[in-house]
């Protein structure tokens, strides 16, 4: 594994997080108490970075992102993951950007269910009680004396996420207080912020206040934008690169409550702390950096992952390269002797301190709010409770234990308080040829994991099956493991043995394939793999989540694949030539309905003689993520006119660019899109080929579509082309965008805007029969 070196080292300090309030819901800022600001969005890429790191950065107070979602219902531009993985990668994108502008980050228990057009469409999804509860239980964890909501809670803010998370944040200014509605036994302490603000980076005509954000920092060297750049670059997975600005950077927001000041007008205020006490401002260096840069705590393992029920050692060593002596409590120690009662050791300028830790291996290290299955569209993880005021639920995501800690308490003074702690997060490190001093967080994974590629896949039905199933085995132990390996098949299908035996090595990974054959009926039908150490059977595994700019995570599931036996025909002689697309794993489906499909870079295009297949398809928004593909549409509009058919799936505002698709079309701003997966579909010409042939579909086939019909959809197009369906959400009008056939030449261009790229990977049997029909049209 080729990782970057990642920062692992956080620092906390000794003193209480939070501070109690005054009264019930009093309006306090006292001298003591640190600013603290509140922002609230719906995702992980709502967040006003610039805004977040003069606040965070320029030390004016201690700042937090609440992200009502984890971005599950987006898309990936890095990768192939969709659904709860891709909330995985995109809440460790936000705790990265925090990790750069040094500010906190939460969430809710919102599952991201994809676009929403309404907030009333979006609570019947998310329970409103449920999700304010959340936000209230994180506006008295955190104590904001400033609530800034990142969208107007109106329907101009297009996503109905967007609005409901500037609604609930309004909401929780005006209740958070209110021990009544909200007790405290159940919520924390009451807590009421002082004032409440909207960003106005967009409506720079309704602002109160203004701030230059672009201000350059002598102590950190850079600009609060540079550093916003940088932060707002984390978000990958969304394609959100940004420039590091240099210069006057403003930056708008507009008061809308306050409870401090309000004889002043909104449009007098010189800052949005006015009215607030002065106070302790927030340290420059954000939650993570050193009080005292000179004092360093390593603390590496001896293996990159610990079975459950097995001890991982850790050598922990703390470098004092100040120019004084330090008092050092290190905690847990093994084998070191503690001087006096103080409990300490002496650590004198330029040495270290070294001791031995034990880390068991107790509880499997997942994501936390996975640990339970989804309630709806909420994760199944309990609020927390007053009495367990240091439960992870109500720390910042960053803030909670990340894995393995292994802390050091510091003095100045053998006989004087504990000045500061360090935390030091365990990691495995090792030497990577290329990418040098590599440290990866050490995990607790079951002795052996069994995986399987995919939790659901299509099949034929009645159709002779032979295909390959991958287990993929991985072992925690530091001795090779002796494993035997078996399936449960459903009936009709046998395998090429009943079980194989291998040898997995210390900490190693195998991956054993076997060939199946045979027929199944139209239906789901399960497929299991399970592994057998010594006297331990083992069915489930983890799938790695890893990517250079995030903190590794697994996503565990049984070892159990759903395989949907479609009844579909595939004429004799189809084989397909597919330029990947955007999250997209419709190349896999299709070869698992038996098409040959080879995969095409864009760059090849030129060199590929795609007169040998019946078809060429590009995935999702396969011209937005290759430049490539643009530079060589020609040869695909080419191949259409000599008699190829070439499928296009959806792409964005780039398909309206003359020259990449035969005719134009128009797209509206904001796009049509149909996001009620259940919407009615129209036919609109029901001799159309591509809905009778090689398979008939019937209205039975739009049925179990996931999390949305159709996106970007065409509002208006050539009239050379011929629409197929029609389709709309409610209280919206028709859309005829979803499919849309042209002959070009002597060939057939097909444009398609349906959401295939989620239903295929969904094991959709209706979408599959579908999207065959469009693929195979010059095969007949």
């Amino acid at each position: 594994m080729k990782r970057a070196s990642t920062a692992l080292v956080a620092v906390l300090f000794a003193a209480p997080l939070f501070l109690q309030a005054q009264g019930e819901g009093a309006p306090v800022a006292s001298s003591a108490e640190e600013r603290r600001v509140l922002l609230v969005g719906a995702h992980p890429d709502d967040e006003d970075t610039n805004l977040i790191a003069w606040l965070q950065r320029g030390g004016r107070a201690h700042t937090a992102y609440l992200s009502l979602t984890r971005g599950d219902g987006g898309q990936n531009l890095i990768g192939n993951e969709l659904g709860e993985e891709l909330g995985i990668i995109r809440t460790e994108e936000l705790i990265a950007a925090r990790r750069v502008d040094g500010a906190h980050q939460f969430f809710t228990r919102a599952y991201d269910f994809g676009y929403s057009k309404s907030a009333e469409e979006t609570y019947t999804h998310w329970p409103k009680d449920s999700l304010l509860n959340d936000v209230v239980t994180v506006v008295r964890a955190w104590r904001p004396h400033v609530i800034i909501a990142m969208f107007s809670g109106t329907p101009r803010d297009g996503h109905g996420h967007h609005q409901v998370s500037a609604m609930l944040a309004r909401e929780a200014y005006e209740a958070a207080g209110d021990t009544v509605r909200f007790p405290v036994r159940d919520f924390g302490p009451a807590w009421t912020p002082l004032k409440f603000y909207r960003t106005a980076r967009f409506d720079t005509a309704q602002a109160t206040l203004r701030m230059n954000v672009g201000e350059y920092d002598e102590s950190l060297r850079r600009s609060y934008a540079e550093i916003a750049g940088e932060s707002r670059s984390q978000h990958k997975s969304q394609g959100f690169g940004a420039l590091q600005r240099r210069g006057v950077v403003w930056n708008y927001v507009r008061r809308e409550a306050t409870r401090v000041n309000d004889g002043t007008p909104a449009a007098s205020e010189q800052s949005m702390f006015d009215g607030i006490a002065a106070g302790a401002l927030a340290s420059r260096g954000g939650p993570g950096d050193a009080v005292a840069p000179h004092i360093f705590l390593d603390a590496f393992a001896d293996r990159r992952t610990v079975a459950v029920g097995d001890t991982a050692r850790v050598t922990a060593t703390l470098y004092n390269r100040s120019r004084r002596t330090i008092y050092v409590t290190p905690e847990p120690a093994e084998g070191i002797e503690l001087r006096s009662a103080n409990r300490f050791v002496r650590v004198l300028p330029d040495s270290a301190l070294t001791w031995a830790v034990s880390i068991p291996g107790t509880t499997v290290t997942e994501p936390w709010w996975l640990t339970s299955p989804r309630n709806g569209d909420l994760f199944a993880v309990p609020l927390p409770t007053l009495d367990d005021s240091r439960n992870w639920r109500s720390m910042p995501e960053n803030e909670r234990t990340r894995g393995h800690v292994v802390s050091a308490a510091v003095s100045l003074d053998s006989l004087g308080p504990v000045s500061r702690v360090r935390n030091a997060t365990v990691v495995y490190r090792f030497l990577d040829p290329v990418n040098g001093d590599v440290r990866l967080p050490i995990a607790v994974t079951p002795r052996i994991s069994v995986a399987l590629d995919n939790a659901s896949e299509l099949a034929r039905a009645n159709v002779a099956i032979d295909r390959f199933v991958n287990v993929t085995l991985r072992s925690a132990m530091m001795t090779p493991q002796s494993v035997r390996i078996s399936l449960a098949l459903p009936a009709g299908l046998t395998a090429d043995s009943a079980s194989r035996s291998v040898t997995l090595d210390s900490a190693g990974t195998r991956r054993v394939t076997f060939r199946l054959r045979g027929r199944l009926a139209p239906g789901i039908h399960a497929v299991s793999a399970s592994a057998t150490a010594g006297t331990e059977t083992y069915a489930s595994g983890y799938i790695p989540i890893d990517y250079e700019h995030i903190t590794p995570q697994r996503l565990y599931r049984p070892a159990t694949v759903e395989l949907q036996a479609v009844d579909v025909s595939v004429p004799e002689g189809t084989s397909l030539g597919y330029v990947q697309g955007v999250g997209d794993k419709v190349a896999i489906a299709l070869q698992q309905l038996g098409i040959p499909v080879t995969v095409i870079r864009p760059l090849d295009i030129p060199t590929v003689d795609l007169s040998r297949f019946t078809a060429v398809v590009t995935g999702p928004r396969a011209y937005d993520a290759h430049s490539e593909l643009i530079d060589n549409n020609t040869y695909l509009l080419d191949y259409v006119r000599g008699g190829g058919t070439l499928v296009v799936q959806y792409g964005q505002y780039e398909m309206m660019r003359p020259g990449i698709m035969p005719y134009p079309i128009s797209i509206a701003r904001p796009h049509d899109r149909v996001t009620d997966e259940t919407a009615p579909m129209t036919v609109l010409d029901p001799s159309a080929p591509v809905l009778n042939s090689p398979n008939r579909v019937i209205e039975a086939d739009f049925n179990g579509w996931v999390q949305e019909r159709g996106l970007y959809m065409p509002r208006a197009f050539d009239e050379r082309y011929r629409p197929v369906l029609e389709t709309n959400d409610p209280d919206a009008p028709p859309n005829r965008g979803g499919i849309l056939v042209a002959p070009y030449g002597r060939g057939t261009y097909v444009y398609t805007t349906l959401a295939f790229f989620r239903q295929l990977p969904a094991g959709v049997g209706g979408a599959a029969k579908l999207f065959v029909n469009l693929v195979t049209q010059g095969a007949q």
